[in-house]
Parts: structure tokens; C-alpha cells; sequence
């Protein structure tokens, strides 16, 4: 079955305006957020998606990039082909922002695909830890860090008599396409057509029963794999299913969802995706807020104190002698805490073979 590459070799060459903006330009354009281009002239003006990406790709070399993970990787070989092709090299490629320190993991940019339209991409989570605490914090309070630097984002960048916008994410990414078109000026909301949600975690009770969610519902377009472990989390109430290659945690890569032309190819959600989102809500429904959020900030102060920044860092030797060592120091409410979650999750997730 195809995928976005067969897309890209097939319509690589048709300009936007023979073909209109659809799904799977979305999920190129999120692929592409992966990767820093904070090393580029990206912040010096406004320049092509083939100057920053011939710029990015002469300074990074694929074997460095791959170590960071399954997303840059793939981030890193779609770059190498949309340079090459018309539809997608010579348009602008601006308004870049990057954030990483301790508390938050956070990368923004717009693609102009017509004189009429832009397309406001956020980063999912990438190779640092702060970034997979923000995961975490999703469950625990809002807005988390990401979620007031993409509400500042759309707030400033657009315009009420500029382009309509598009807005879109991956993983984390997602939610804060979600959030920033919830929490954004309402007197600019008019300007956003829809909003991607490519697998992302939805909201908590309070938000997802506001008038904030129910005013922008109509305009999002969730997307999930059918062995969805991410996009299924917290609280959504309408999601499109797509095939994947691949099950499990590896249906999560966009590059293994399966497209026919221009549309993906419909799916199912398998029964452990349906029983992991119910789990995970009457896991969240028996434990509040302040106990959360204990336990994310214990498990991560695990890290910082081992002075791990990123996940790739975690296997060395001795860090994983520094965590296990840090392990041993955490308090008995928060380690109930945790065997809780896995075990209940196990409990009620665990499916007989012949279930897909």
C-alpha cells in the first residue's frame, strides 16, 4: 500500500494551484517540523523551503540525525525529497521559533502554500526529556509551557486581513494545534479553515467540556492510526481512522499510514487502542490533578537529577546507573503511584490473541 513518499513521487511536481492543499501535504508539512533548523539563516528573513533545507542538509549529516529518533530520521529523508520537487521547494518557509530548556520542548514555523493560504506548523515531542514531561503535564494542568507559546504564536502571526491559515501538529504537536486554535483571539479564529490533529493526545475534563473546545470542534480533523497508543489519550470525542504498516508504538510514524492518491485509507481502531482509552480515562477519573502531577514531577526529577537532558542519553551506562540509583530515593505515595498506572493499564488493556 502507498504512503507519503508514493505521494510525493506522484504529485512532487503539481503545483497547489492545479492541486489544492489535502491531508497528507498536511502530514509532509508536520514531518518537516522535526528537525532544528536554528543552525540556518531560517531566522535572518523570509527564504524557500529548498534554501533552509539544502542549508540544514549540508550542515547535518543523516547517520547524526537518525541517533535523535524514529521522527527526525524520517523528518531528515522527507526534507531530501521535497527540495528536489516543485510543489513544495520554492515555497516560503517562515516565522520560526525554537524553545528547549528544562521546562519545555517547543518549535513553531509557517509554510506559505498559496497568496491565500499559510500553514502554521507545531513539533511534536522530540529528543529532550523536557518535552516528554510536557507529555506528561498534558494530564495534569493547563495551559502547559507549549500550549501558551502556541497560543502566543498564532496570536502574532496571524493577521486579521492577512491569509487564511491552516493549522496543524504531530503527537504533541497536535494538541497544541488543538489548544492555540481553542485559546487563540476569537476575533481571528474566523482566519483558521481547519486544524490537524495527526495523532495527538486530546484534553483534559475541564477543557474538553468548555465552549472553547465545542466553538473550534467543527474545524478539527483528528487523525489516528488504527493501533493508536497516543492519539487515543486523554479526552476526544470524534477522530478519523487511518491504516497503518505498522502496529503498536511504530503505527505512531506517519511515513507507516497507508494513502490511496490523495486521501488515507480508512481504518478501524483495534480493540487494545479502544481499551487503552478507556483505561487511561478511569485511571485519570480515580486520581486528581495534584496526584498526577506528583507523580510526573518525581518520575522526570529522576532525570534531572541524573543531569539527563535527553532521551537518547538514558541508555548509557552510567546514567542508567545514576536513575536506578535515584530510583531507590523515591517516596512510597509516588512509587504506589506508579505501579498503580501500569498495572491497572495492564489489567485492563490485556486482549486475547485472536483481538487485533
Amino acid at each position: 500500500m502507498a504512503n507519503l513518499y508514493d505521494y510525493l513521487e506522484k504529485y512532487g511536481d503539481t503545483s497547489f494551484k492545479k492541486k489544492k492543499f489535502n491531508v497528507i501535504d498536511n502530514l509532509i508539512f508536520c514531518e518537516l517540523s522535526y528537525l532544528n533548523y536554528s543552525n540556518t539563516k531560517i531566522n535572518d528573513g523570509v527564504y524557500s523551503i529548498s534554501e533552509i533545507g539544502e542549508e540544514y542538509l549540508s550542515k547535518n549529516k543523516l547517520k547524526d540525525v537518525r541517533k535523535l529518533g524514529i521522527p527526525q530520521k524520517e523528518a531528515y529523508e522527507v526534507l531530501e525529497v521535497v527540495i528536489t520537487k516543485k510543489r513544495y521547494k520554492n515555497l516560503k518557509f517562515f516565522n520560526y521559533k525554537y524553545i528547549v530548556n528544562k521546562d519545555i520542548q517547543f518549535s513553531a514555523m509557517t509554510f506559505k502554500i498559496t497568496d491565500d493560504l499559510n500553514y502554521i506548523c507545531f513539533e511534536g515531542t522530540n529528543e529532550h526529556i523536557s518535552g516528554w514531561k510536557e507529555d506528561g503535564e498534558l494530564a495534569c494542568f493547563f495551559p502547559i509551557p507549549s500550549h501558551t507559546e502556541a497560543i502566543k504564536y498564532v496570536n502574532k502571526h496571524i493577521k486579521l486581513f492577512g491569509p487564511k491559515v491552516i493549522i496543524g501538529g504531530h503527537s504533541k504537536g497536535g494538541n497544541l494545534a488543538l489548544v492555540a486554535g481553542m485559546c487563540m483571539k476569537g476575533y481571528k479564529k474566523h482566519k483558521v479553515i481547519n486544524i490537524y490533529s495527526n495523532d495527538g493526545p486530546g484534553l483534559r475534563r475541564k477543557e474538553f467540556e468548555s465552549n472553547k473546545y465545542k466553538n473550534i470542534k467543527s474545524k478539527l480533523i483528528h487523525i489516528v492510526p488504527h493501533s493508536s497508543l497516543i492519539g487515543i489519550l486523554l479526552r476526544n470525542d470524534v477522530y478519523y481512522v487511518v491504516k497503518s504498516s505498522r502496529n503498536t508504538i511504530l503505527a505512531h510514524a506517519m511515513s507507516t499510514w497507508q494513502i490511496k492518491d490523495d486521501k488515507l485509507v480508512e481504518g478501524d481502531l483495534s480493540r487494545n487502542s479502544k481499551r487503552l482509552e478507556k483505561s487511561f480515562l478511569e485511571w485519570l477519573d480515580n486520581h486528581n490533578d495534584k496526584q498526577r502531577l506528583k507523580l510526573i514531577n518525581t518520575m522526570f526529577k529522576v532525570f534531572e537529577d541524573a543531569e539527563i537532558t535527553r532521551v537518547i542519553d538514558i541508555p548509557k551506562l552510567n546514567n542508567l546507573v545514576k536513575v536506578i540509583k535515584n530510583i531507590h530515593n523515591v517516596d512510597k505515595e509516588t512509587k504506589d503511584l506508579f505501579i498503580d498506572l501500569i498495572v491497572f493499564n495492564i489489567k485492563n488493556v490485556r486482549t486475547p490473541k485472536k483481538d487485533s
